[in-house]
């Protein structure tokens, strides 16, 4: 082999080496990645409404998929404060930012409940959720239970404009981890009374101890066919 072919192919290699190294050490927290969120409540009576909603992650700005989410709900009111509810959902992990890897199927059973107050004048709502979780790996299956607390609430600038905040603490018991922390601060904008748009940013620390920043982009509508019931 000539001398000047062995250059070619040890600067080719090299350079091979260089690319996959930096590429391999790209990880989720040096990307801002964003999530997509659309919710729909249909209220069907005084005491029942159904929820479906989907959620989408992408490790960076509109790219590069990270996770997806469906759910549909059946949500009881025992009055204005306080509702309970019981969701079916379905997800898809790709856990790998940097290489096609095979993914992670959960199969999701979620029981939850939200209560709404005032303290002094301020609005606050607390959300209670048990999740069941059942994965689904290329060569392996398990289950896992999550239990998932937020407290939020929201300050109404004028009839458009609104500010909305949380912050969610996620518990996987019997875990050595130390717990998730969700934190979100959104400018919500009113379409009409029962549709709203919510730009915003989330900042999740993981139970791996990464550090995750995130835009937010959630659609929220409402519909509710009593008042086309009390029409007929």
């Amino acid at each position: 082999m000539h001398l000047e072919t062995m250059k070619k192919i040890t600067l080719q290699l090299s350079l091979l080496l260089v690319f996959c190294s930096s590429y391999a050490q790209l990880t989720p927290e040096d990307k801002l990645g964003t999530w997509y969120d659309i919710g729909i409540n249909h209220r069907i009576s005084e005491k029942a409404s159904i929820d479906t909603y989907t959620q989408t992650w992408l490790y960076e700005f509109n790219d590069n998929f990270n996770f997806f989410l469906f759910k549909m709900g059946y949500n009881y009111h025992f009055n204005p404060k306080l509702k309970a509810t019981i969701y079916l959902g379905y997800s898809d992990f790709d856990n790998n930012i940097s290489i096609s890897s095979p993914h992670t199927y959960e199969k999701r059973i979620t029981e939850q409940i939200i209560f709404k107050h005032k303290l002094s004048s301020i609005p606050l709502d607390h959300r209670f959720r048990i999740e069941h979780r059942f994965f689904r790996k290329h060569d392996s299956k398990s289950k896992v239970a999550r239990l998932r607390y937020r407290l939020g609430t929201k300050f109404s600038i004028n009839n458009v404009l609104f500010i909305r905040l949380h912050n969610e603490l996620l518990l996987t018991p019997k875990s050595s981890n130390i717990p998730e922390n969700r934190f979100y601060s959104g400018l919500g904008i009113n379409i009409s009374k029962s549709n709203n748009i919510q730009l915003g940013y989330m900042n999740r620390s993981t139970s791996n101890k990464t550090n995750l920043h995130r835009l937010q982009v959630g659609i929220f509508f409402k519909t509710d066919l009593r008042k086309k019931k009390n029409s007929d």
